[in-house]
C-alpha cells in the first residue's frame, strides 16, 4: 500500500532535513533570524478524544433543523442502538489506538490523510481554495516581472528561514511545515502518495503553458540574488515561442484514477522533467493575461487556465500580466493556517523589497519542454476536452454588501460570524424553504497533528431566526434581536468546541474509520438515508482574514446540488464568492436571496422593521 509510504515519511521528518539545513548564511537570506522555530511543540497538547455520549447528542443536535419529526425519532433511535450496541466498544479501541500512536500524532491523523489520498475526484475545484494577495501601492513596482522578483525572493527567504530554523518560535504544530516546499503529490492507483526532495533548490515558472526550472539557490542553499532571479524570469516572458495550448497542467486537474496511467507514461517518456517538476520548491505561474474584476481576480486564484498550472504542487503562485497575485494550495498535505502564516510573513518582508542594482550572478532558466509520444498527445488532447468541460460547468458570483460589517455586529451585541453564517442560513431558507447540511472549516492546529473540525452552523437558533425573517412570519422586530442574540451565543459556543476539540465531525468519522479497519460491515447509523441529509455538505463554507489578503477565500461546492461559499466580514462589509454547479444549484438564485437577507438585517440593525404592515 503506497499509502504506508507516505505514513512512514512523515514519522521520519527529522531524516529529511538537507544536509545544508543548519549552515550560517548572511541576514540578507533570511527573512527572520530567530530560534526555536519548532521549540513550542512539545508542550502543545494533544487532539482530545471526545466523550462518546457528548459526539452522540451534538450529533443529534445537528440533525435536529434539517429533518423532519419522524426523521429525528428515526435518527434518535439510531444513535441509542449506537451508544449501546457497538459504539462503546470502538470508542475502547479508539482509545487504544491513539495511546498507541507516536505521541505527534491525533487520533484522526492517519485517517484524515487517507480519506484525502484515496479520493479519486479531481483535486481542481474539490480540493483546492485559491487566496488573492493584496496589490502593490507603489507603481513603479506593479509590473508583473517586479511582483514575481519580490514575491519569490521573500518566498525564497521564508523557505530558508523555516529551513534553517529561523523563525520565531512557532504556537501551531508544525509538523506538516516540512511539505510546505519541495512536496508534490503523485496520482497512484487507489490511494496517491507525497514525494519531498529537501536538497532540491529550483523552482519551476510556467508561462504561456510551458516549463521552466530555474535554480534559486546555490549549492550550499544560499538565495541567489534579486536581480539574477529578476532576469530569469524576464529571459522566461521573453521566449517568443507561440503559446503551448496542450499544457502539460491540464493532467493535473483529471480526477486521479484518469491522471494514473498518462503519469506513467510522463514517467517513462520524460522522466527527468518529471521529477524536476516533483521536487520543485513551489510553483510560480506567470500568466499572459490581465486580471481586473473581483470575478476574474478571484476566478484566476480558485483556478485559473489549467494550461498555465500545475495542481499538484504543494502550493502555486499566479502572477497576472497587470500584477495581480494569487496563491493556491495542494490540500492533502496541510490546511490554510500554515499558508495563512507564510503569507503574511511573505506580505510583510516584500513591502520591505528593494532590487538589487547590480549582480554578477547570472541564472538560465532552463527550458523543461517534454517530447510526448502519440499516446502522451491523445491523452493530454482528451485531457484538455474533460477539464475545460468541467471548468465550464461551475459558476462563481462574487457578492458584496456595505451596509454592516464586524463594526456593526459588535456594538449589537452579536458575533460576527454568527451574523455571517445566518446570511447563509436565511438565505438558503428563502431560496429552497429548507435547512441543510452545513459545514463551516474551524482549524485544530493548536493540538498536534490538529488539522481542522467541523462547525455545524446550521443550529436550531438559525432556523428559528430564518422562519421568524419571513416577511409573513408574525415575529416583531424585538423578537427577531432576541432570537439574533440567542443565536449568536449558539455559534459562540459551537465554534468552542470545535476549536477546542469538541466537535462531533472528526471523533465519529475516526469510529467509522476504526469499524471499517475491524472489517465489519458499515453501521446503520452512517448508512441511514437520515445521516445522509447531514454529511451531504450542500453549503460548504470558510473564511480567512489576514493582513496579507484581499477578496475572500474561493472554493468550489462539495456536492453537485451544493454552494461553495467563501466569505470575509471586515469592519464594514461582507463579501462573499458563491460557486455552483448549475442547474442543481444556482450562484446567481443565491445571490438575490442573500441581498434580501442582507438588506432586512441592516434593517434589523438600525431599529427598522422590515416586514410589510399586516392589515388588521
Amino acid at each position: 500500500n503506497e499509502y504506508k509510504s507516505y505514513l512512514r515519511m512523515l514519522r521520519g521528518l527529522s531524516s529529511l532535513r538537507p544536509s545544508f539545513s543548519l549552515r550560517c548564511f548572511s541576514a540578507s537570506n533570511y527573512l527572520f533570524e530567530s530560534k526555536g522555530t519548532h521549540s513550542l511543540q512539545e508542550s502543545l497538547p494533544r487532539l482530545p478524544i471526545p466523550i462518546l455520549e457528548d459526539s452522540c447528542r451534538r450529533y443529534l443536535d445537528a440533525q435536529r433543523p434539517i429533518l423532519n419529526d419522524s426523521e429525528f425519532e428515526e435518527t434518535q433511535k439510531l444513535v441509542n442502538d449506537f451508544k449501546q450496541g457497538v459504539g462503546p466498544s470502538l470508542q475502547h479501541a479508539l482509545v487504544d489506538y491513539d495511546k498507541a500512536l507516536d505521541q505527534r500524532f491525533s487520533y484522526v491523523h492517519e485517517a484524515w490523510s487517507e480519506m484525502y489520498f484515496t479520493d479519486r475526484l479531481s483535486i481542481l475545484i474539490n480540493q483546492i481554495p485559491g487566496l488573492t494577495f493584496q496589490d502593490e501601492i507603489d507603481p513603479a513596482r506593479r509590473s508583473q516581472v517586479e511582483r514575481a522578483t519580490s514575491l519569490v525572493s521573500s518566498l525564497l527567504r521564508y523557505h530558508v528561514a523555516l529551513r534553517d530554523e529561523k523563525l520565531p518560535p512557532l504556537k501551531n504544530c508544525t509538523l506538516a511545515y516540512p511539505y510546505l516546499f519541495q512536496t508534490s503529490r503523485i496520482p497512484r492507483p487507489n490511494a496517491d502518495v507525497l514525494t519531498r526532495n529537501p536538497e532540491s533548490r529550483h523552482i519551476v515558472v510556467v508561462s504561456k503553458g510551458r516549463l521552466y526550472s530555474v535554480e534559486v539557490l546555490d549549492g550550499v542553499g544560499a538565495i541567489r540574488s534579486s536581480l539574477a532571479i529578476r532576469q530569469a524570469l524576464q529571459q522566461i516572458l521573453d521566449d517568443k515561442r507561440p503559446p503551448e495550448d496542450l499544457g502539460l497542467g491540464y493532467f493535473t486537474a483529471l480526477d486521479r484514477d484518469s491522471w494514473v496511467e498518462p503519469r506513467k507514461e510522463l514517467d517513462a517518456t520524460n522522466g527527468g522533467l518529471m521529477k524536476t517538476v516533483d521536487e520543485a520548491l513551489f510553483v510560480v505561474c506567470l500568466d499572459d493575461a490581465d486580471a481586473s474584476t473581483e470575478k476574474e481576480v478571484i476566478f484566476n486564484g480558485l483556478i485559473g487556465n489549467p494550461c498555465n498550472r500545475w495542481y499538484d504542487k504543494c502550493f502555486e503562485v499566479m502572477i497576472t500580466k497587470n500584477g495581480k497575485i494569487n496563491i493556491h494550495w495542494e490540500h492533502s498535505w496541510g490546511d490554510g493556517a500554515i499558508i495563512i502564516q507564510m503569507m503574511n510573513a511573505v506580505y510583510d518582508d516584500m513591502k520591505r523589497y528593494e532590487p538589487v542594482l547590480g549582480s554578477d550572478e547570472h541564472i538560465t532558466a532552463v527550458k523543461l519542454d517534454p517530447v510526448l509520444t502519440e499516446t502522451s498527445k491523445s491523452q493530454l488532447a482528451a485531457a484538455r476536452t474533460v477539464v475545460n468541460k468541467t471548468i465550464g460547468k461551475m459558476d462563481l458570483i462574487p457578492f458584496q454588501f456595505h451596509g454592516f460589517g464586524k463594526n456593526t455586529c459588535k456594538k449589537f451585541g452579536v458575533s460576527p460570524d454568527s451574523i455571517s453564517q445566518l446570511i447563509f442560513q436565511v438565505a438558503q431558507w428563502r431560496h429552497r424553504a429548507n435547512a441543510v447540511g452545513t459545514y463551516e472549516s474551524c482549524s485544530t492546529s493548536a493540538f498536534r497533528s490538529g488539522r481542522t473540525e467541523t462547525i455545524r452552523s446550521c443550529s436550531k437558533e438559525t432556523k428559528s431566526c430564518s422562519l421568524a425573517m419571513d416577511h409573513d412570519h408574525p415575529a416583531s422586530l424585538e423578537e427577531i434581536v432576541s432570537l439574533l442574540k440567542k443565536n449568536s451565543e449558539k455559534h459562540v459556543t459551537l465554534c468552542k468546541d470545535a476549536a477546542q476539540g469538541q466537535g462531533f465531525d472528526r471523533h465519529l468519522f475516526a469510529l467509522r474509520w476504526i469499524n471499517k479497519k475491524q472489517g465489519l460491515p458499515d453501521l446503520p447509523l452512517f448508512s441511514h438515508p437520515n445521516h445522509s441529509k447531514l454529511s451531504t455538505i450542500r453549503l460548504s463554507t470558510s473564511t480567512v482574514a489576514a493582513p496579507c489578503l484581499q477578496l475572500c477565500l474561493a472554493f468550489g461546492p462539495v456536492s453537485d446540488d451544493g454552494l461553495g461559499l467563501g466569505y470575509l466580514m471586515d469592519q464594514e462589509s461582507f463579501l462573499t464568492a458563491v460557486t455552483s454547479f448549475p442547474p442543481a444549484s444556482s450562484s446567481s438564485d443565491f445571490v438575490r436571496h442573500l441581498q434580501s437577507t442582507c438588506d432586512d438585517l441592516h434593517a434589523v440593525f438600525t431599529g427598522k422593521n422590515f416586514k410589510p404592515a399586516r392589515s388588521a
